[in-house]
């Protein structure tokens, strides 16, 4: 069989959220339609997301009556795949690792044969939201909801660094929520299919599902959640790095990358530490740090625009710092606790890595204390 090349379309366009189309292919993603069985014991219930290299579905596990996160790769994404020498090896840790609770563990995988290829799936605990839907909704954050949240990642990365791993893509869509519910499926909406059509004069095969389906996962469901409640975890080790790898590079989106990515200077771990810092500002705010325009920039250029805003922001020392901490946070926080966000903040945004604080420094900052 002629398999068609790699950009060249086979279906109609659709513009509803979901994975594109296209991907459908050799080497892409593995068709999925609701109530498919993997492994004879991962029933696909519900769709959660979509990524650039995986999709992600509700699935109840049938052997231990219990519901789970079903990622299923890419095939050209899945041979050799570093995500999962990583999540093997953090599965080999002593359950009872400080932050080892703060980190989403593996809790089984197998490989799929499909149209598409050979296909490595994943099966984590439910996640029920992130911190990207998170900070989206625009809600007021209490200053005890930002420590709470703060202290549980910084307990994960703490645990990642000590296993010799760098993240490198810490951002809100992977700092993941969830409340332990009884039933996850009942808060699953409605699916929305968008049916898949073929172009004329096409062959039709089976490496497409019939259907796409959106998300389904509810927009705001942990609003209302008290802080109390929430479980935090770091999620999506498909970029980390272990410290002694010399030929990698952070997977880190543009506006979160500290200085010395920017400037192709030597870099280690403490870009986590930079990457954090952005990170919580945005959970305390619902604003980026750095928003960075990309729409007719090259890259350079894109780059020297974050360094100039980075230059702009902590123009004036920490007294600058902690007079615009306090304009972008919400009235909630009040004089004291935006002065020690500022303070937090300070030690992990420092243009230096050698003065941005370790995780352990940080967990014993008086923020998080």
């Amino acid at each position: 069989m002629d398999y068609p090349k790699k950009g060249m379309r086979r279906f109609e366009r659709i513009h509803d959220v979901v994975e594109p189309v296209e991907e459908y292919r050799v080497g892409g993603y593995h068709p999925v339609h609701l109530d498919d069985t993997f492994h004879q014991r991962y029933q696909v219930v519900g769709k959660w997301a979509f990524g650039q290299f995986s999709t992600v579905w509700l699935a109840k596990d049938t052997r231990h009556q219990r519901y789970v996160t079903l990622k299923i790769l890419k095939a050209d994404a899945s041979e050799g795949s570093q995500e999962l020498s990583v999540l093997i090896h953090l599965s080999k840790t002593r359950i009872d690792c400080p932050g080892r609770d703060n980190v989403l563990q593996l809790l089984d995988h197998f490989e799929h044969r499909g149209p598409n290829g050979l296909h490595l799936c994943l099966v984590f605990p439910v996640m029920m939201s992130d911190g990207q839907e998170m900070t989206v909704r625009e809600r007021p954050r209490h200053p005890k909801y930002v420590r709470e949240v703060s202290k549980q990642i910084l307990r994960g990365l703490n645990y990642l660094h000590d296993q010799g791993l760098i993240h490198g893509d810490l951002q809100p869509a992977n700092i993941l929520f969830t409340v332990s519910p009884d039933s996850p499926s009942e808060i699953l909406t409605k699916p929305e299919l968008s049916y898949v059509k073929w172009l004329p004069g096409v062959e039709v095969d089976n490496s497409a599902p019939r259907y796409l389906v959106c998300s389904q996962r509810p927009r705001g469901m942990l609003d209302d959640a008290m802080f109390s409640s929430l479980i935090v975890k770091i999620g999506d080790l498909g970029g980390a790095i272990w410290s002694l790898q010399d030929n990698a590079c952070p997977v880190t989106p543009a506006a979160l990358r500290a200085p010395e990515l920017l400037l192709h200077r030597p870099w280690n771990q403490k870009v986590d530490i930079w990457a954090l810092g952005c990170l919580i500002f945005q959970l305390a705010t619902n604003e980026t740090l750095f928003p960075a325009g990309c729409f007719g920039y090259s890259k350079a250029e894109m780059d020297d625009n974050l360094l100039s805003l980075m230059h702009d922001f902590f123009n004036g020392g920490l007294p600058g710092f902690i007079v615009r901490i306090r304009e972008k946070v919400p009235p909630e926080f009040g004089q004291k606790e935006s002065e020690s966000l500022a303070g937090f903040l300070w030690e992990m945004l420092q243009e230096r890595a050698e003065d941005r604080k370790s995780t352990t420094e940080l967990l014993n900052h008086s923020f998080i204390l």
